[in-house]
């Protein structure tokens, strides 16, 4: 059995060429794949296409290589126009600040002795 040039080399070095060869990938890469398969994308949307539909054929093919969550972001925020903070709910942690009641009464106190009249 003839043993390839890469089983001799170190695991270090083989990493190393790895990392030589490895194409470079970032979100600015993975948003420019979106936008420049932006008009085959919401061609197929309008064609009624799911957005997995979409993705896996692309991914498959090879035009893009990320995850689906990213790409479903990317569909969403440079073709259908959704904005991630759009819909969410602010909350403030204090909660709403409301005034008191006009007739004095704050809220739910509780009586352990029960009143007989109340009862029947």
């Amino acid at each position: 059995m003839d043993m390839s040039s890469d089983a001799m080399k170190s695991l270090s070095e083989r990493i190393a060429e790895r990392a030589r060869n490895k194409e470079v990938v970032s979100p600015r890469s993975n948003r420019a794949a979106v936008l420049a398969l932006r008009s085959d994308i919401q061609q197929a949307i309008n064609d009624g296409w799911s957005v997995l539909a979409i993705y896996q054929t692309v991914h498959d093919e090879g035009h893009v290589t990320f995850s689906y969550q990213a790409f479903r972001r990317y569909v969403n925020r440079l073709l259908l126009g959704k904005d991630k903070d759009k819909g969410r709910r602010v909350s403030n942690s204090h909660g709403p600040k409301t005034a008191p009641p006009a007739d004095g009464v704050r809220g739910f106190s509780f009586n352990p002795h029960a009143d007989k009249k109340d009862l029947l």
